[in-house]
């Protein structure tokens, strides 16, 4: 069982536009290292998690921060490594049949207003 907390978030215009921005820069940094994966995975290349890891940190650091950065690489490496664990146990015959199929990682919708809560043009 899972618990969710909800915030409201209540924000000016200007602060609003950083959420998202920030917010937008996060999922295309989660698309752009996923696709890498997907291209070498398909490819049958092996999928190189450090370096694609330190390529786009490197590229994404100063757009968002460090440790937005490494959240975002972090999340998308344990997700990767999530799905080569399926395919393990897939290809030993112990996935039990009632198991969703091991697909890939997959990538975030850019959809506007994504950020459930948030309030724009009210101060604080």
């Amino acid at each position: 069982m899972r618990r969710t907390s909800v915030v409201e978030l209540v924000v000016d215009k200007n602060a609003g536009k950083k959420l998202e921005l920030l917010c937008s820069l996060s999922s295309r940094l989660w698309n752009e290292v996923n696709y890498a994966g997907r291209w070498m995975f398909f490819e049958k290349k092996g999928v190189g998690l450090k370096t694609t890891y330190k390529e786009f940190y490197e590229k994404y650091r100063v757009l968002i921060g460090s440790a937005t950065a490494q959240q975002v690489l972090d999340k998308n490496n344990e997700a990767w490594r999530s799905f080569f664990k399926l395919l393990k146990i897939k290809k030993e015959g112990r996935l039990p049949h009632s198991s969703p199929r091991s697909t890939h990682p997959g990538t975030r919708r850019k959809t506007i207003g994504r950020i459930s809560g948030l309030s724009l043009g009210k101060t604080v």
